[in-house]
């Protein structure tokens, strides 16, 4: 079993380490395990079982994302075939946990053509790594040779030809292995009787006993019976003879030529078994001793036997299977073509075996002087020639003449990537794909993606951009099957991630980010970014860039104009998840810059929509994250210097909303009067509630008076924040990984905040100064104007007309009171 531990893999490609092609070498599999020897007594399955590496059996269909990573990220390019083996082996555990009857039915027939699929690329790619002669000189040495070992000279040689057979291997091995995981195949009673129901009847005769004879059953049990007297065995036999002949014709589909004929003679008709192996072609056994007798194996007359076959599979009253078997083995392709009942594998395997037939039959003729035990006769040859003739065809033309047979039913996706594999089409698989990737379910998906991952490391990936882009739907697919904001395997997710360009690592991994919002699995997702190669602490910003736009489209687009929004928090549940976003930077070193310029614009995000509870709370969670800022970021650092402003402006609203609480709600109240029939103890009752309250409004009235000092002294900080607030000074530094865009964004935004907010704290001293009648705060409120129109600080500039006039008119106010109390309009005293 292989190791399921993730292993790192480094930002880079696994780029081709063969030479790069638009299309495979799809030269079939022929060596020394690929029996060639009876034509098509050939087990692709047993070649494949011998190299499949068994894999956790039993995965679930909805394990198999991972069972597949689990596979690829140990792949290397120089065990492609083992990766693929395995990749076969994963689809069929998790087929074979499906009940037997519904393995392949209409909803598991997909698993079923994914496995097939990385068997049929198992074939190909290991031929086309396999050394193969160039010519048959090379491998004919002797004067004489049986049919069977120039027959393997052919195959060995002839690349096309060898093609046809691996793909007719293939479609046996796979006919077998569904034979075999369905089990739905009727048993067949091996009693070595045959016709025993119509022996039956012929041996009870005339008698009594005998209630069903009849004259139209046979009276002599030779295998020509029927057809001679013209009569019909027992219907019961007829069934079983009907049953077997599909049952060997199921045997010959899925390979087992031997099974087929072991089958007939445990049946007691062992002169079909005779039939079906008078195709295997002439071989001589090696000689014990030099002067021995020599022994041959297979059928010297092989033409004589396939005219003759010829016969019967012409025979329209002969079962529909049987005929099919006897024809496919002959290469009568008419008469096979209605057991494959519009299936396209079957009819793409009767017509390779048709053309294989054909060629192999040509190829002897051609080399009948060498042929030394042919038998013959140039007339029997001469009429079999002029009777089955085949034209030859190329595999495209195979695939047209099947679909033309198919009764309009379209192929399969798995089917249309299997054909073009077999013509070695990788290119067309590549724009398929652009067209099946919007339209297709996951699975496919993921089955493109491992096809993309498999050709790369083969050195076949002719359009590398469409790759990119299946791989990436792969990625996208993968993180919007999280819910609840977690992930089990970041490590999945990270390595298909890596697999694609550097500049789409980074977005599809930030998009991975955006969808994880519990704090126990982001540590998790970051360490298996940074073991993938991943710049994590570039997704990690776009991630958080993303949070901040959603905030602005959820609470729709903000008001630049210097009017703030309505503080209205819309969904609790999207700031909270603005502001934990935060923490992905935390957990990658170095970015402490990032995260306050990146935490200010969230600020100024919350500010420009009115949530300044969000906005304060953004300022504790980034001192949380950070606890040791201040020591981290050089004071030159336009990012530290924007922060603190913020904060200022932040602690100054939460001031003024703390005195406003207690100016407002927490004055005492007056004691209601005394009605004037109020008895003695009610006056005196009446008189200490008096006293009690009078004591209450004195500590109310130092405690605002105190709370109004406290928010004036914060909101001055805003006002004589040094240098200006928000405002950068000249030798500031800011972090280089912001684009030039983004910092005139944040230039725009720092101009707009200073004339929305810096306005709106002058109005709020002016509120605080106002609220009582005390002149030295009125006299306080007239020299506002000083530091307004004061040119060091320019705050006159950030004043709209509006604001002017409010501030204007609240002067006023205070002028006048100042008038009324008997001073002049600035608040000193007139001197006579």
């Amino acid at each position: 079993m292989h190791s399921t531990q993730f292993t790192p893999l480094k930002n880079r490609k696994n780029r081709q380490l063969l030479a790069r092609e638009d299309t495979l070498n799809l030269s079939p599999i022929l060596n020394e395990t690929s029996i060639f020897k009876n034509l098509n007594d050939t087990s692709l399955r047993q070649v494949l079982d011998e190299s499949s590496i068994i894999v956790n059996p039993g995965v679930s269909v909805e394990g198999l994302s991972e069972a597949f990573f689990e596979i690829i990220q140990t792949s290397r390019p120089s065990d492609v075939l083992d990766t693929l083996a395995r990749l076969a082996q994963v689809c069929c555990d998790s087929l074979e946990l499906v009940e037997p009857w519904n393995r392949y039915n209409a909803q598991n027939y997909w698993l079923a053509e994914e496995a097939n699929t990385w068997k049929l690329l198992h074939c190909l790619y290991a031929d086309s790594i396999t050394e193969h002669p160039e010519s048959l000189d090379s491998l004919i040495t002797e004067t004489t040779l049986s049919q069977q070992t120039l027959v393997n000279a052919l195959f060995r040689s002839d690349s096309e030809l060898r093609l046809l057979q691996l793909l007719v291997d293939w479609l046996e091995a796979t006919a077998a292995y569904q034979e075999e995981a369905t089990k739905t195949s009727a048993p067949i009673i091996s009693n070595n009787i045959h016709w025993g129901n119509t022996l039956h009847q012929l041996l009870l005769g005339n008698s009594l006993f005998n209630t069903e004879k009849s004259k139209s059953m046979v009276t002599c049990m030779d295998p020509d019976a029927p057809r001679r007297q013209k009569k019909i065995v027992h219907s019961e036999d007829q069934k079983d003879d009907n049953d077997l002949c599909k049952r060997i014709f199921t045997e010959v589909r899925c390979g087992k030529f031997k099974d087929a004929v072991s089958l007939c003679i445990n049946a007691g008709q062992a002169w079909r078994g005779a039939v079906l192996q008078g195709w295997i072609l002439l071989h001589y056994l090696p000689q014990e001793e030099p002067n021995s007798a020599l022994e041959i194996s297979g059928n010297p007359s092989r033409d004589l036997w396939k005219w003759c076959s010829l016969g019967l599979a012409n025979n329209t009253a002969e079962n529909i299977h049987y005929r099919a078997t006897v024809g496919v083995l002959c290469g009568h392709l008419a008469s096979t073509l209605p057991a494959c009942q519009g299936s396209w594998e079957d009819l793409l395997w009767a017509h390779l075996r048709a053309q294989i037939e054909a060629r192999v039959d040509k190829f002897l003729h051609e080399h009948h002087a060498t042929v030394d035990a042919s038998t013959t006769p140039s007339d029997v040859l001469e009429l079999l020639q002029s009777e089955l003739q085949v034209d030859e065809m190329t595999l495209q033309q195979i695939f047209n003449a099947v679909k033309a047979l198919m009764d309009g039913k379209k192929e399969s996706l798995y089917q249309t990537c299997q054909r073009h594999l077999m013509l070695g089409h990788v290119r067309a698989i590549m724009q398929d794909s652009l067209q099946w990737i919007d339209s297709c379910d996951d699975r496919f998906i993921r089955f493109l993606a491992h096809l993309i991952l498999i050709l790369r490391q083969m050195g076949k990936d002719p359009q590398h951009d469409i790759g990119d882009k299946i791989l990436e739907k792969y990625v996208t697919e993968l993180v919007s099957k999280l819910i609840d904001g977690s992930v089990e395997c970041p490590e999945l997710i990270a390595y298909y991630t890596s697999t694609v360009p550097v500049n789409r690592q980074i977005a599809l991994y930030a998009e991975l980010m955006d969808h994880v919002h519990k704090s126990e699995y982001r540590e998790g997702v970051v360490k298996a970014g940074l073991n993938a190669g991943i710049d994590v602490g570039a997704s990690a910003r776009v991630a958080i860039k993303k949070a901040i736009t959603d905030i602005q489209q959820g609470y729709g687009n903000l008001d630049l104009t210097f009017t703030q929004t309505t503080a209205v928090e819309k969904d609790k549940t999207l700031i909270q998840k603005v502001i934990s976003s935060l923490e992905w930077l935390s957990l990658i070193s170095n970015q402490v810059e990032e995260a306050l310029w990146l935490s200010n614009a969230m600020i100024r995000t919350f500010i420009f929509i009115g949530n300044t509870d969000a906005a304060l709370a953004c300022v504790v969670n980034v001192n949380k994250m950070f606890p040791d800022f201040l020591n981290k970021i050089p004071t030159s650092s336009a990012e530290l210097r924007e922060h603190l402003c913020l904060k200022a402006y932040l602690e100054a609203l939460e001031g003024f909303a703390t005195w406003y609480r207690h100016f407002i709600s927490g004055q005492p109240k007056d004691v209601e009067p005394l009605p004037p029939d109020a008895s003695f103890s009610d006056k005196v009752h009446h008189e200490q509630r008096c006293a009690q309250v009078e004591q209450q409004k004195s500590r109310w009235l130092n405690a605002v008076q105190h709370q109004a000092k406290h928010t004036k002294d914060l909101l001055y900080n805003v006002l004589l924040f040094p240098g200006g607030w928000l405002q950068d000074e000249n030798d500031s530094t800011t972090s280089e990984k912001f684009s030039d865009d983004e910092k005139q964004e944040r230039t725009k935004q720092l101009e707009t905040l200073r004339r929305l907010c810096l306005p709106e704290i002058v109005i709020l001293i002016l509120k605080i100064l106002q609220s009582t009648d005390d002149i030295e705060n009125h006299k306080e409120a007239l020299k506002l104007c000083d530091l307004i129109a004061a040119e060091n600080r320019c705050l006159y500039q950030v004043f709209t007309k509006s604001k002017m006039m409010e501030f204007l008119d609240r002067i006023k106010e205070s002028s006048l009171i100042l008038i009324e109390k008997g001073r002049d309009m600035f608040g000193y005293e007139i001197i006579d």
